[in-house]
């Protein structure tokens, strides 16, 4: 598939190949107005539940249960995404809107452009959500699964390891969401210098696409869609710097999507293990998102900050993710009382009912074997 991509791709920046395939494919537009991006969150979304939700069966978590539960937290995951946002990169919104608005009608203003509406020619427009933050996610997912707990009367721990890997899921397949928007990407191929106020890149732009090719090894259907014009970069909080001309820019959405497919992977690997214990699965999860979030915030040029400083905001929470996803899943493995996961899951199948119908296909063979022991009735007659 990549070697078709490779023969009809152009390798000239800016000059992405042409036609009907091509426009369609690099359109930020599915059909009808309708954003790839939004296709490849809901994408994401379904298949955590199709993948994860086995899983749950075998925990004696029902598929039904899930869903109805599914259909309530989606919605809240991404205004709670949005909030996050806000918070982390709104406080210039907020600031705008009280100058001209006032501090009271600033704050209602700030919300309106939290759930997606923008204030164009004086007049209120729902142009959709943009912008979000992956911990709003995490948060809201983490406050749902409590309240569903405690709802359907389902163990915690075994709840979050079902969980756990659907986050990954969802990351995995919504990340290509930036691709087609040609956002939340890295620095620019080989870096930059800042010479009087301005971002110079150091390699040409030959050069940033040989080393994106034959350096890193991306796809040239993707390194084409990576060569943007005057992409502004943030430098710190409150500095923004742009980088003129057509430059090649690291495609952070594939690294992270690549990354989490790893651990997935691992966590496939993990789950049949016979020493891995519940709640290890949803620490884990704590530990490598943490970890890849990290490494990816080294290259983002969009990074949220911290207010005032030049702090990245994920450098300053992940570690704290990573240090208790630790904790967590040293405690769940040399702590006497947790169970094991294998046990939860056979634990599950009994309060389904799993097991009852296996004995009750023993009894039958019992009993078919009783029959087949007496001898038949004619025979009993003649002797």
């Amino acid at each position: 598939m990549f070697r078709l991509f490779y023969i009809l791709s152009s390798s000239c920046c800016g000059g992405i190949s042409t036609g009907i395939f091509w426009d369609w494919f690099y359109n930020d537009e599915l059909v009808f107005g309708i954003k790839k991006y939004a296709v490849c969150l809901l994408a994401g979304i379904v298949a955590a539940y199709l993948i994860c939700t086995p899983e749950g069966e075998r925990m004696g978590i029902k598929r039904d249960d899930v869903l109805q539960i599914a259909i309530i937290t989606v919605p809240l995951t991404i205004l709670g995404a949005r909030i996050y946002y806000m918070l982390t990169d709104g406080v210039a919104t907020f600031a705008g809107y009280k100058e001209t608005e006032g501090a009271f009608n600033a704050i209602f203003c700030t919300l309106f452009e939290t759930i997606g509406f923008s204030k164009i020619l004086g007049k209120w427009q729902f142009v959709g959500i943009s912008g979000i933050g992956m911990f709003g996610v995490i948060v809201v997912t983490f406050i749902m699964v409590i309240v569903a707990c405690r709802w359907k009367k389902w163990k915690f721990i075994n709840f979050v390891d079902m969980v756990a890997p659907g986050l990954l899921i969802g990351q995995i397949i919504g990340r290509w969401g930036n691709f087609f928007n040609r956002e939340a990407h890295g620095t620019v191929v080989g870096g930059w210098n800042i010479v009087d106020g301005e971002l110079v890149a150091k390699l040409t732009q030959a050069e940033q696409y040989d080393k994106l090719i034959n350096t890193w090894h991306i796809p040239k259907f993707i390194a084409n869609n990576m060569c943007m014009a005057n992409q502004t970069c943030r430098i710190s909080s409150d500095t923004w710097l742009t980088l003129s001309g057509y430059n090649y820019y690291h495609p952070t959405f594939l690294y992270e999507s690549l990354m989490n497919l790893v651990g997935l992977i691992l966590y496939f690997i993990l789950r049949r293990n016979k020493h891995m214990r519940s709640g290890q699965f949803g620490a884990l999860y704590m530990i490598w998102y943490g970890i890849v979030r990290i490494i990816i915030e080294i290259f983002r040029t969009d990074a949220l900050y911290i207010s005032g400083t030049s702090i990245k905001a994920y450098h300053l929470m992940m570690p704290i993710m990573i240090v208790v996803g630790i904790v967590l899943f040293i405690y769940f493995r040399f702590n006497k009382k947790s169970e094991l996961y294998m046990d939860a899951i056979k634990m599950g199948k009994k309060e389904t009912g799993d097991s009852s119908s296996e004995s009750d296909n023993e009894e039958e063979t019992v009993v078919v074997m009783h029959l087949e022991d007496e001898p038949p009735k004619d025979e009993e007659k003649k002797e």
